[in-house]
């Protein structure tokens, strides 16, 4: 039968039936690990406890995708720039009506009537409520109640099954074996929601991974001017480009001018408790962007209760916003720079409450948001962010972010419904640009996993192991952008190297997500030319998987003002806003020429390797070994090089 949300609303209650003995259940999901979390033996949860059931359709097409966004971003394609809108894309990956009429037809035969259920606009969820004994039989499972070591509870089941020929329809039921149930029985028995893991909280001080580092603090006239001084810091010259990296040095480095126009958009996107202060932007005005008057600030689009907060200041708190856009701002002026600013105080978020804002589908779309993972919005602790906010801004054409995580931090599922979204950004005409990290080969705070493909997600302190690669940059959808910096002691005008100063490059190859077709005759050189002498044990070398990052810039030694002081900033996270800066000024010239943003890079610069600068010297180190080597053509330390606007330019310039 067809199933329709009018239908939905008007069909009488079915007659409950017990599922047929016949049918074939098989465990659709099952947890693997408790960590912090102990079922109690000692009490089992009353069978009459009432579960908010929400069932995650599959969505369609999405076998489909990759194929759809290289129809528009291949430079060869006879399509390309022809982006989707968001309805289009919508309507394209909701789930088909054959899930929804099967799903639905498997829960009338198992009970549970009609009349109970709601399906969502978008089709993406079936919800419903139904008594633990109910859902229990329905799932073939059984629920207890565990306590977190801080005495938080919660109701779950170790696993659940559906019907073998209901797998490819259902995406996730919840609550399952997911840490975020709410029992709705009584005001004794509701159990609060689980937070997010620090680890996963990009905006999080302890988050080290990929938020810069503080080099030496630069004092007194020579380095620092004020807005009412005649004339700025000379020491700031081209000359000194090895020393202190300015807007003026990255301009020189590749290839580019001063922005003249403002008729494109470029996003930074910043998470709660990191803040930007404006007497910091005021004050690297004055030193090193003078055309930029004081009191120039970024469109703020707060999302989940997204704040600007000036309660706490520290390095911590505001080095990477500041950092981030004071260098957007000023390299693309005057095109205003729009941020992103993500996550109230209480909760703090994730990027898929980032994309959430974008993507109005994406809230519900495989199951919506993960509480293990994601920030839980509406936010009901006091002080929280009351609402849910789903798909109130259109996207920048492009979008930068300095954070990410450990791909072994996240389930693989989690990791491929998210990277989905950004390749639908892609189609929609939006870059969407990752900074690849700062401990080289090592994930987040230097450390390393300690079984093969880091396996069940264990890690050491770094100094043996298996690389542990990050996630965004390894989703095969995204610029993922590394670090260079400009040899020690040489001109700006000289080639440059990977970064070895205080951080490095983050690179190497996903566990997760096989190699997409554009990079393939890039990787196949690298293994061909340059294969490393690692083993299988240290990294995926099957040959078979994406490698990251696609490109890098320099992110050593910036000039930035941060709480008052000027100081050199290290890292990827200046390395991001920087490229994408670069393609924001490449998509003004192709507004000014009537032409659309260039969306998805990574097709077209695979395919224009020459207009990059190539990297052939340095190395990211970690895990207690040399990493891999900056080498001629693509590698897993640099990518294909820096960017050289005066080539890149008219490659873009020439594509439909």
């Amino acid at each position: 039968m067809r199933f329709s949300l009018v239908t939905l609303a008007s069909v009488l209650a079915a007659t409950a039936v017990a599922l047929p003995a016949s049918v074939s259940h098989v465990v659709h999901e099952k947890r693997s690990i408790l960590s912090s979390w102990v079922a109690r033996t000692d009490v089992k949860p009353d069978g009459s406890i009432i579960l908010p059931v929400r069932i995650g359709l599959s969505q369609s097409n999405l076998d489909r995708g990759h194929d759809i966004l290289m129809d528009i971003a291949d430079p060869l394609s006879e399509n390309y720039g022809k982006h989707w809108t968001a309805k289009q894309i919508a309507d394209t990956f909701a789930p088909s009506q054959e899930s929804v009429d099967t799903v639905v037809e498997w829960l009338e035969e198992s009970g549970i009537e009609t009349s109970r259920l709601s399906l969502s606009p978008g089709r993406n969820w079936l919800s419903f409520d139904a008594s633990l004994t109910e859902v229990e039989s329905l799932l073939q499972t059984e629920y207890k109640f565990y306590v977190h070591e801080t005495g938080q509870g919660h109701v779950a089941c170790d696993e659940y099954s559906v019907p073998r020929k209901l797998r490819q329809h259902i995406d996730i039921i919840m609550p399952t074996v997911h840490f975020d149930t709410k029992i709705v029985s009584g005001t004794e028995n509701v159990l609060k929601k689980r937070s997010m893991p620090p680890n996963l909280q990009p905006g999080n001080p302890d988050n080290t991974g990929f938020k810069p580092k503080q080099g030496e603090v630069l004092t007194g006239p020579d380095f620092v001017t004020t807005p009412d001084a005649a004339t700025p810091a000379t020491v700031y010259s081209l000359a000194n480009c090895n020393k202190y990296i300015t807007p003026q040095c990255l301009r020189a480095l590749y290839s580019f001018t001063n922005g003249t126009l403002a008729s494109s958009s470029y996003g930074i996107v910043e998470y709660t408790p990191e803040a930007y202060i404006q007497t910091d932007l005021n004050l690297f005005y004055s030193t090193l962007a003078r055309e930029i008057p004081q009191g120039t600030a970024p469109v703020l689009d707060s999302i989940d209760g997204g704040v600007n907060q000036q309660t706490t200041k520290s390095f911590d708190d505001n080095g990477e916003s500041d950092l981030d856009l004071q260098y957007a701002q000023a390299l693309v002026y005057p095109q205003k720079v729009t941020l992103y600013q993500t996550g109230d105080l209480v909760e703090g978020a994730s990027f898929n409450n980032f994309l959430d804002a974008l993507d109005a589908s994406y809230c519900t779309s495989g199951g919506g948001d993960n509480p293990n993972f994601d920030g839980t919005y509406p936010d009901p602790n006091a002080g929280g962010y009351k609402k849910h906010d789903c798909g109130i801004y259109t996207p920048a054409s492009v979008i930068s972010t300095s954070y990410g995580s450990n791909e072994a931090d996240l389930t693989p599922a989690y990791e491929v419904r998210q990277c989905n979204e950004y390749m639908k950004l892609g189609m929609a005409g939006v870059t969407i640009i990752y900074s690849s990290g700062d401990n080289g080969v090592a994930g987040n705070g230097a450390q390393c996993c300690t079984k093969a493909k880091c396996a069940g997600g264990t890690y050491n302190s770094g100094g043996s192991g298996t690389f542990n690669p990050s996630f965004p940059g390894t989703c095969p959808y995204v610029t993922s952008v590394g670090a260079t910096q400009i040899v020690p002691g040489a001109s700006v005008t000289a080639p440059e190297e990977a970064c070895e100063t205080v951080i490095f490059s983050g690179g190497g190859f996903s566990n997760v997500f096989a190699m997409p077709s554009y990079q393939s005759s890039a990787v196949e050189s690298y293994f061909t030319n340059h294969k490393p002498t690692y083993t299988a044990t240290q990294y995926n070398n099957s040959q078979t998987v994406r490698g990251y990052p696609d490109v890098s810039a320099n992110g050593a030694n910036y000039v930035v003002a941060v709480d008052g002081t000027v100081t050199l900033v290290y890292g990827t996270s200046a390395s991001a806003p920087v490229f994408g800066s670069i393609i924001t000024l490449i998509n003004e010239q192709r507004a000014a020429a009537g032409k659309g943003a260039v969306g998805f890079i990574n097709p077209t610069l695979y395919a224009n390797p020459s207009m990059l600068n190539d990297i052939t010297s340095g190395g990211n180190q970690g895990c207690g070994t040399a990493g891999f080597t900056a080498v001629s053509g693509w590698d897993p330390v640099t990518g294909l090089g820096t960017p050289n606007y005066q080539k890149m330019l008219p490659v873009f310039m020439a594509l439909p």
